[in-house]
C-alpha cells in the first residue's frame, strides 16, 4: 500500500481541496497578520544557532542550556528549532508560513487517520472544518516555541497510521516506520508517553475484542511501551533535577505536587469545545454564549440521533473514542497546558462531526417532509462551532501580539529580567537589538518580575485572555 498516493487518490481529492479551501479561508483571516509577528517569549532564545557542544549536550543533559526552561530532556526538539533558524534565520514571515503549511499537512494526515477509522467523507469534511477553526489550530501556530508541537503531531499521526497498516497488511516495515516515529515523537516531548495506550485501544477500535487479538496486540505495543520507559530512564539518569512521577505510599507525585485531575477535567471538556474552555472566571459574555449553545445542541442531537437510532457507531466504538480523548488527556495530570490538546480534540471533535453527519442522515431519509428540527440543530452546530472557534482564535492572536501586555512583559523578562538575576540567555544579537528597540519605543528601559507596567502607547492590545488560557 503506497501511503502518500491513498492520500492524494482522486477518490479523496474533495477532502483535499476542502482542506485547502478551508485553510484559505483562515490564512485570510488569520494568516496575514501572524505572518507578521516577530520572535516573542521563549522564541528569543529557542530559535538560534547551537553550538556543537549544546548540540551534543542535548543527548546526555537538559535540553534548555540556559537553565531557564523547565528542566526536561527534549534532543530532538531543539534540534527541531537549530534546523529551522538555520533555514529561516531572522525572516520570521516565512517561518510562519512554513509552520502554517506544518499544520495544513497535519490536517491531511489526521484526515487520513480518520479515513482508516472508517469515517465516511461528509464526517471528515464536517471534522476539518471545526479542527482548522478551533482554537487549538491557532494556538500551535501562533507561538514559534510551541510550533515544535504540530512536528510531534504529525509524526505521532503517522506512527499511528504505520502501527495500523502493518497489522492489516502485516508489513514489518510500516512497523518498523511507526516505531521510529513514535522514538522521535517521546524524544522530542513527553506528552507522547501516551501513545502505546493509543496504539492499544485503536487496535481494538478496528478489530474484535477477544483474547487472542488481546495477546497479539500486548506483543506488537510492547516496543512502543519499551521506547517509553527508555526515556524515562534517561531522562532520570541526564536530568535527576528535573521532575518525576514518583509513588509513595498510596499516593503519587509528580516532583513535589500530587497529580492534578482538575487540569485533566479541564483538557477533556477543552477537547470538545472549539472556542475554547468555557470559565465563570475569564469566558467573555460572547465565547459562554457560542459554547452553551453548542453544548446544548450536542446534548439535544444526541438525544434525537439515538432516539431515531440513526447513529452509525456501534457502543464498542464510542466507548472506545471517549476513552481516546480521556487517555490523550492524561499528560495534564501533571502540568495543564493549553496547547497540549490537539490529539484529545482530534478525538473528540470526530465524534462530535459524526454526530452533525447523524443529523445531515436524518434530514436526508425525511426528504419527503423536511426536518426543520434538525436543520435548526445543524445550523447552530456550525454556526457556534465555527464561529466561537473564529471568536476565541481572535482573542488568542491578541494575546500573543508583540504589543499584547502578557507578551511585553515576558519580552521584558528575557531582556532585563534575567540579566537583572544574573542569567545569561542565548539570545541572537540582532534579535536582541530589536526587542530593545520595541520595548524602549514603550517605554520599557527596565524590568524585574512581578513589576507593573504602566505602558501609554496607542499601539498596546488587550485581550480578554491569557496566552496560556484554555
Amino acid at each position: 500500500m503506497n501511503f502518500f498516493n491513498t492520500i492524494f487518490s482522486k477518490k479523496k481529492n474533495v477532502i483535499l481541496y476542502s482542506t485547502v479551501i478551508f485553510t484559505f479561508v483562515w490564512y485570510i483571516i488569520f494568516g496575514f497578520n501572524l505572518s507578521y509577528e516577530p520572535y516573542v517569549w521563549d522564541d528569543l532564545h529557542f530559535f538560534r544557532e547551537y553550538t556543537n557542544d549544546e548540540l551534543k549536550n542535548i543527548w546526555i543533559g537538559n535540553w534548555d542550556s540556559d537553565g531557564i526552561e523547565t528542566p526536561s530532556y527534549r534532543p530532538f526538539a531543539v534540534l527541531y528549532y537549530h534546523l529551522l533558524y538555520l533555514i529561516f534565520e531572522e525572516n520570521t514571515f516565512l517561518l510562519r508560513n512554513f509552520i502554517i503549511f506544518e499544520a495544513f499537512i497535519l490536517v491531511l494526515i489526521s484526515n487520513k487517520l480518520l479515513t482508516y477509522l472508517n469515517f465516511n467523507k461528509s464526517t471528515i469534511l464536517l471534522f476539518t472544518l471545526l479542527i482548522i477553526f478551533s482554537k487549538i489550530y491557532l494556538t500551535l501556530i501562533s507561538w514559534f516555541t510551541i510550533s515544535v508541537l504540530i512536528f510531534v503531531y504529525i509524526i505521532s499521526v503517522s506512527s499511528i497510521l504505520f502501527f495500523l497498516i502493518s497489522i492489516k497488511s502485516r508489513s514489518n516495515l510500516y512497523y518498523f516506520l511507526s516505531i521510529i516515529l513514535t522514538t522521535v515523537a517521546v524524544l522530542t516531548r513527553e506528552e507522547l508517553y501516551i501513545m502505546p495506550v493509543i496504539l492499544f485501544f485503536l487496535f481494538f477500535y478496528l478489530y474484535r475484542i477477544n483474547l487472542k487479538n488481546f495477546y497479539s496486540c500486548s506483543i506488537k505495543v510492547f516496543p512502543f511501551l519499551f521506547i517509553v520507559l527508555i526515556h524515562m530512564y534517561l531522562r532520570k539518569e541526564f536530568i535527576p533535577e528535573a521532575e518525576h512521577l514518583q509513588i509513595t505510599g498510596y499516593t503519587i507525585k509528580y516532583g513535589e505536587n500530587f497529580l492534578n485531575f482538575g487540569g485533566l477535567i479541564k483538557a477533556f471538556k477543552s477537547s470538545f469545545l472549539p472556542m475554547g474552555y468555557l470559565s465563570s472566571k475569564y469566558s467573555s459574555l460572547a465565547q459562554s454564549i457560542f459554547a452553551w449553545v453548542w453544548i446544548m445542541v450536542i446534548i439535544i442531537s444526541t438525544i434525537i440521533v439515538f432516539i431515531k437510532k440513526k447513529i452509525l457507531f456501534n457502543f464498542k466504538k464510542i466507548s472506545i473514542l471517549i476513552l481516546l480523548i480521556l487517555i490523550c488527556c492524561l499528560p495534564h495530570l501533571t502540568v495543564a497546558r493549553s496547547f497540549g490538546i490537539f490529539l484529545s480534540s482530534f478525538f473528540a471533535l470526530a465524534l462530535i462531526a459524526k454526530l452533525i453527519d447523524s443529523l445531515f442522515s436524518l434530514n436526508k431519509d425525511q426528504s419527503e417532509k423536511k426536518n426543520y428540527l434538525s436543520i435548526f440543530l445543524l445550523t447552530l452546530f456550525l454556526l457556534s462551532g465555527v464561529f466561537g472557534g473564529i471568536y476565541r482564535s481572535v482573542e488568542h492572536a491578541k494575546s500573543m501580539s508583540q504589543f499584547s501586555l502578557s507578551i511585553i512583559k515576558f519580552d521584558a523578562l528575557f531582556i532585563y529580567g534575567y540579566k537583572n538575576e544574573n542569567i545569561n540567555v542565548s539570545i541572537p544579537k540582532k534579535r536582541y537589538l530589536q526587542k530593545v528597540r520595541h520595548l524602549e519605543e514603550l517605554e520599557i528601559y527596565n524590568f524585574k518580575w512581578g513589576d507593573d507596567l504602566k505602558i501609554r502607547s496607542e499601539k498596546l492590545i488587550k485581550s480578554n485572555y491569557e496566552p496560556l488560557s484554555f
